[in-house]
């Protein structure tokens, strides 16, 4: 038969590469009398990825404008109910942090799924950015995993440590303690709730960019 020059070589075989990842992401599931579903795992990724990133935005937004305002209120005013505070945080720092962690994970899985047809099996992980740039929108979903990034290394490096310790000294003051362990719990608590209320707001503000960015990317391009 026929044979290929160079270059048309090549192309064919990217091509087949590229229908061979492709097809290699989709499982087909019997449904009955021979007929199959058609289960697209880089979709279900994409589907994680945004119910994680709900949970933990959604909790963010909460502390920012919900909880840090109407705590702070009750501190001051010295209300006896602020001993339930404990528990209301720990339950949503939960849900925060591994929000924060399966947002990363299934956004580092679905960055790789969705460019490593054309980047070829084998390649370094700077490839595949490589590949991203020169996507429409490319630009727009870089910058917007890059502040992604930072949020999360935010949330378990700086926000969630302080909370910590601060939620332990905090449950050790609603079951009672004498006065001056009241005082130096307290104290101790002060600087790193500070240090965690100033990386949460950092978080908020940095997000609102993040999810422009990250919207733009699928629906429109800032910097064409």
């Amino acid at each position: 038969g026929p044979r290929l020059d160079g270059d048309a070589a090549v192309g064919l075989r990217q091509r087949i590469h590229a229908v061979t990842r492709r097809a290699s992401l989709h499982f087909e599931i019997e449904v009955g009398a021979g007929a199959f579903m058609a289960f697209d795992v880089a979709a279900f990724v994409r589907f994680l990825h945004i119910l994680s990133g709900i949970v933990w935005i959604g909790h963010l937004y909460f502390f920012n404008l919900t909880n840090l305002p109407v705590f702070k209120f009750a501190i001051q005013n010295g209300d006896p109910n602020q001993k339930a505070g404990p528990n209301l945080m720990h339950r949503a720092l939960f849900w925060f942090r591994w929000g924060a962690m399966a947002t990363l994970v299934s956004g580092v899985a679905l960055f790789y799924y969705t460019s490593r047809d054309l980047v070829g099996a084998g390649k370094l992980f700077a490839n595949h950015g490589t590949y991203l740039m020169a996507q429409d929108g490319g630009l727009a979903i870089a910058l917007g995993m890059l502040l992604g990034t930072f949020m999360w290394f935010n949330v378990w490096f700086i926000i969630w440590p302080c909370q910590k310790v601060v939620l332990g000294n905090n449950v050790a003051i609603a079951k009672g303690v004498a006065p001056e362990e009241k005082a130096k719990l307290e104290a101790a608590n002060a600087p790193l709730a500070a240090k965690a209320k100033f990386a949460s707001r950092v978080n908020f503000w940095v997000s609102i960019p993040m999810l422009l960015l990250m919207v733009f990317s699928a629906h429109g391009n800032l910097f064409a």
